[in-house]
């Protein structure tokens, strides 16, 4: 009978990404790829993903603070279009006369278009903050999506043709391509957790449907390159 070792459970574990620890391997692959591939378009990405990196942790804290001066802003609004309509219905209490059901008719249609413009006033105020960071978040989502795009776009010179029999040998060592190749995909993982980052107390179904658009398309794109980089390799 075979022992089964079951995992202590650790109290007060979080299962959630680390920013930093995110922060800490786009570093180290960037300063990998710079070694290894120097001079290269890929080694430049891999800079750039690590200061996009550090921009998102300090995106990510921002948006996650209550911004007090649109709080401010909108309860005072609120509280000021509540006191009209507390002033409004008193003044139409003291005035409240119909001679005709035609009066009674249009006052009603009034008082009507009055609260709904009143109720959609008050919700522009109350959802500002949310729909403010939603734009923000959405347009970081959108630079990590486009990144992932120019990642592909440096791969795409690499084609099976080129390590055919017929092919010139001299025109690229294998070894540097296959290298190549794993990185970009080592590149598109670290993009996907930085925009699973941002889902992070997000309820917004936009926000969740946008990372996980980008998380789909890196983790479609590095499938296709661990299969170009095998064939790579084998060819080698």
């Amino acid at each position: 009978m075979k022992n089964v070792i079951v995992a202590a459970k650790v109290p007060g574990a979080a299962h959630q990404l680390d920013p930093s620890r995110i922060i800490q391997t786009a570093e180290k692959l960037a300063q990998r790829i710079g070694q290894s591939l120097p001079g290269t378009t890929l080694a430049g990405l891999a800079a750039e993903i690590v200061q996009i990196a550090r921009d998102t942790d300090q995106r990510i804290r921002q948006i996650l603070k209550p911004n007090l001066a649109i709080r401010i802003g909108s309860v005072t609004a609120i509280g000021l279009t509540l006191a009209c309509l507390w002033y409004f219905m008193q003044d139409l209490h003291t005035r409240l006369e119909f001679r005709t059901i035609t009066e009674f008719l249009g006052a009603a249609n009034t008082c009507f278009n009055f609260l709904v413009a009143l109720a959609g006033g008050l919700w522009f105020f109350v959802t500002l903050e949310s729909r403010i960071k939603r734009k923000k978040i959405l347009a970081s989502i959108q630079e990590l999506r486009e990144l992932i795009h120019v990642i592909d776009a440096t791969q795409l010179y690499y084609t099976p043709e080129m390590y055919g029999p017929d092919s010139d040998s001299t025109k690229t060592d294998q070894r540097f391509d296959h290298t190549y190749l794993l990185d970009c995909s080592q590149l598109l993982g670290v993009i996907s957790n930085l925009a699973a980052l941002y889902t992070r107390g997000a309820a917004d179904d936009s926000i969740m449907r946008a990372a996980a658009d980008v998380e789909m398309l890196a983790a479609a794109l590095t499938g296709k390159l661990y299969a170009k980089a095998e064939f790579v390799r084998l060819a080698a």
